[in-house]
């Protein structure tokens, strides 16, 4: 078998989805129930071949090893689904489509709704008159100004010439007096919940006309994007973007990533990442990578792990800018440091891709192991898991430990990939490690098909062609040959030319017709 490496498989170009195949999928799509046994005994070889000449039919199911050594390149072509939930990051698998899948996530269907949950900053930035504020200079004072006293400042001995002057203390306390009174940006955000957009349009305009609320010029930016309580407007959310994301600067704006909240971000921080998507999405025009990684780079000063994380991908990659893999290690570590999945991931391939050295597959061993075992949910985990598994399986940065390598491909199969389903249906397959149960490997071999891994088309079918864990079924076989080939497996077009030779003329139209594209509605 050839698997293309962990989880990075290139999706069917038929795809499942695009065929009336339904019932060919039908038992795929039941819950894998994988009840492994306990471990036996040590596998007596981690890799097998089928010696069956090519030129003979195949009667069994082939196992050349259960995944090839892994190849990684350096080049980085994707930003991950995953690397800010809260903003929906999304791309897909090529530079020419960059961000495409998160498009369809970020229009969404029902416009009807809120589409952000903006909370309210309790942040009061110019009412504080000592080093955080940033209004008085003057070290040796922690006290606040009052902005009830004369001039808004009852701060003894404050120099006001070194660090602002009478004017400025004066409009600082005349905005923080209006900020304790005002209720518009609390209003506003009560009409938004209660889906009164055009009330609330009204009101966070008025709200950041008087204070000037980074949430109101954000809450501004996606009802213009969305469409909600006006009609749809992309450059006027840009521009309502802008001024959250240009607003000026006070230290409360960097919040700490915590992956247990990971939609937690500071409004800056949002707008700047919402400002990078629309340009790379081309959302005003042409797509503008340069922009978008000056956006992106903006949230990543910020601290916000999910922006370091892309930052990092960029600089990998060379999309928006120059390739510079050391700041993009440097970003991934930082990202990766603060518990961020993705860049943990990212790290262990950079490693793991990295010149083959002792002190390159320890790092990449690590990092994966941090994937891995992040104890939040991550769509990288299941890679991670499968990496550790392919590493225990072949002795790669470690000694073969044929129980460990099991124990990650179940953790991974159980979370749904494919290369680590089809590796564990041939454990149970064979009966390695664990007992031996066709039926499971069958519905293995059957979950991974359904998600385009070529390999697991092609066992599935030898075992529906010899009735292996279910019922024969030479019409569903055929199918899944089929699409095996189209994939580019190569003992998939043989197979399926002799099996063809071998189905009567009605089960033959049946086949063509579970292939035959859906009709475009």
């Amino acid at each position: 078998m050839k698997t293309n490496s962990r989880g990075w498989m290139t999706l069917a170009i038929l795809s499942l989805a695009a065929l009336d195949i339904s019932a060919v999928a039908q038992e795929a799509a039941k819950p894998v129930q994988v009840a492994a046994q306990p471990a036996q005994a040590a596998a007596a070889a981690a890799q097998k071949v089928d010696k069956a000449p090519v030129e003979q039919e195949v009667t069994a199911i082939t196992i050349f090893g259960r995944l090839p050594p892994k190849q990684v390149t350096q080049q980085v072509r994707r930003i991950d689904s995953s690397a800010a939930s809260n903003c929906n990051f999304s791309a897909n698998r090529s530079d020419a489509e960059l961000e495409e899948e998160w498009l369809d996530a970020f229009y969404a269907k029902d416009k009807t709704k809120p589409q952000v949950s903006n909370g309210i900053s309790t942040e009061a930035t110019a009412g504080n008159g000592g080093e955080e504020g940033g209004l008085l200079s003057n070290n040796e004072s922690k006290d606040s100004f009052n902005d009830n006293a004369p001039d808004g400042n009852a701060a003894a001995g404050v120099n006001l010439s070194e660090g602002c002057s009478r004017s400025d203390v004066r409009a600082a306390a005349g905005r923080n007096r209006i900020l304790r009174n005002d209720k518009t940006l609390t209003e506003a955000f009560a009409a938004y919940d209660e889906g009164n957009f055009e009330l609330a349009l009204e009101r966070f305009k008025k709200s950041y006309s008087k204070i000037g609320y980074e949430e109101a010029a954000l809450t501004l930016g996606d009802m213009y994007l969305y469409g909600q309580g006006t009609k749809a407007d992309t450059k006027e959310a840009v521009a309502w973007y802008t001024k959250a994301a240009e607003a000026r600067f006070v230290k409360t704006q960097i919040i700490p990533f915590n992956p247990a909240r990971p939609e937690m971000a500071s409004s800056r921080a949002q707008a700047q990442i919402k400002l990078a998507r629309i340009y790379a999405a081309g959302l005003l025009g042409d797509k503008n990578p340069g922009l978008a990684r000056k956006w992106y780079e903006a949230a990543s000063e910020l601290e916000y792990a999910p922006a370091q994380h892309v930052v990092g991908q960029m600089h990998h990659s060379g999309y928006g800018g120059d390739k510079d893999l050391k700041k993009a290690v440097k970003l991934y570590t930082l990202a990766g440091e603060s518990g961020h999945a993705g860049a943990q991931f990212a790290l262990a391939e950079y490693y793991y891709a990295a010149e083959d050295t002792q002190a390159n597959r320890k790092a990449a061993f690590e990092w994966y192991q941090q994937a891995a075992f992040n104890p939040y949910p991550s769509a990288k985990k299941p890679h991670a898991q499968l990496a550790l598994a392919e590493m225990y399986d072949q002795g790669i940065g470690v000694i073969v430990d044929p129980q460990k390598a099991f124990a990650f491909y179940k953790l991974s199969a159980v979370a749904g990939h494919p290369d680590a389903q089809n590796a564990l249906a041939i454990y149970f397959y064979s009966g390695e490690l664990v007992g031996k149960d066709l039926t499971i490997a069958r519905r293995l071999f059957e979950a991974a098909a359904s998600q385009s891994q070529a390999d697991s088309m092609f066992n599935l079918a030898l075992m529906l062609q010899k009735g292996e864990g279910g019922e024969v079924d030479l019409v569903k076989a055929y199918v899944w040959l089929s699409l095996a080939a189209k994939l580019g497996h190569s003992k998939a077009p043989a197979a399926a030319a002799r099996l063809e030779a071998k189905l009567t003329p009605v089960q033959k139209t049946q086949a063509n017709e579970l292939l035959k594209p859906k009709a475009a509605k």
